[in-house]
């Protein structure tokens, strides 16, 4: 007879396509899982996976089996977390993807407030692209994301939290340096440092700018990185443009605030959203996440302004 034990086994052997790499995550010997599989195959009656394949592959009855296996996984995680929500404790795991040009600014300004006020709930909390998110909620192995909306995915639900602005991080020897604010168009390109494409933060610079990045020919040095913090320090030592978003300028040290400049245009601003699987269980926890992070970002933030809302054009 199945169990579910047999299917989370499944499921985390193909997410990382090695017997000896899935038995490692699950704290199990090899042999243990080689046999579970095994006898997984023995009660089906037909081969699961493709063993003469590095990394290991799916068969085709293998390919909708583990389809079933994902959404039967991800309806029992359902059960369990509602009744982990009715209880009168918040407590169980929460498990949240963040992506990185958020992630080092946002989560020290709330998770004391969170740890402290339910202590029982155990947060789990990984940097993770746009796409990731989505994919690591589709699979069951995150229960919410923050990321930068709007964007297009089947079977998400979006919740605007709040919206943070775009400013430009100039260096200090640029002849705009000493401006108050700064016109896009007044912008060079070629004085632009990028963080690494596939970025969501990335696609919105680029339609702020209406540009296509290419590499330049005559450059002597090319930074791929997707840090935020690792461009600005490009900027001061190499000179050149980069642009943060609201949040990074808040620990900015004050000798280099100057180096901080909005736009005098329309303001283009990022909606900053909580995403999850649509019908998610577990909203009770949910919502404590919302709070502690409304509570303890600017109010200013928390109103939807009238102005540009870049789109990340991200399509899923």
């Amino acid at each position: 007879m199945l169990n579910i034990n047999q299917l989370e086994y499944l499921k985390t052997l193909v997410q990382f396509g090695s017997f000896s790499v899935a038995a490692k995550k699950l704290q199990i010997t090899q042999p243990a899982l080689s046999l579970q599989i095994a006898k997984l195959e023995k009660e089906i009656g037909f081969r699961l996976l493709d063993r003469r394949k590095r990394p290991l592959e799916l068969t085709s009855e293998g390919e909708v089996f583990y389809q079933k296996t994902v959404d039967i996984l991800l309806k029992f995680q359902e059960l369990n977390k509602v009744t982990t929500d009715m209880g009168e404790q918040i407590s169980g795991n929460l498990k949240i993807g963040i992506i990185p040009t958020l992630a080092p600014y946002l989560v020290p300004m709330f998770i004391n407030d969170l740890n402290k006020n339910y202590p029982q709930l155990q947060v789990e909390i990984s940097e993770l692209k746009t796409e990731e998110i989505i994919h690591e909620l589709k699979m069951g192995n995150l229960d919410c994301g923050i990321l930068s909306t709007p964007l297009s995915a089947i079977g998400i639900d979006f919740k605007p939290l709040f919206y943070e602005r775009f400013y430009a991080y100039i260096s200090p020897n640029h002849p705009l340096c000493h401006t108050n604010e700064l016109k896009i168009a007044d912008l060079n390109e070629e004085e632009i440092w990028y963080l690494e494409e596939g970025n969501c933060f990335q696609n919105q610079v680029n339609s702020i700018c209406k540009i296509n990045y290419q590499e330049q020919a005559n450059q002597n040095l090319v930074y791929r990185s997707n840090s935020i913090e690792s461009l600005r320090r490009i900027v001061e030592n190499k000179g050149g443009i980069t642009f943060i978003p609201e949040l990074a300028t808040i620990n900015v040290s004050a000798e280099q605030e100057d180096l901080i400049k909005a736009f005098s245009e329309d303001q283009p601003t990022r909606e900053i959203s909580v995403v999850t699987l649509k019908n998610y269980a577990g909203e009770r926890r949910i919502k404590v996440l919302q709070d502690s992070i409304l509570k303890n970002i600017p109010q200013r933030m928390k109103k939807q302004p009238t102005n540009w809302i870049v789109d990340t054009n991200i399509r899923i």
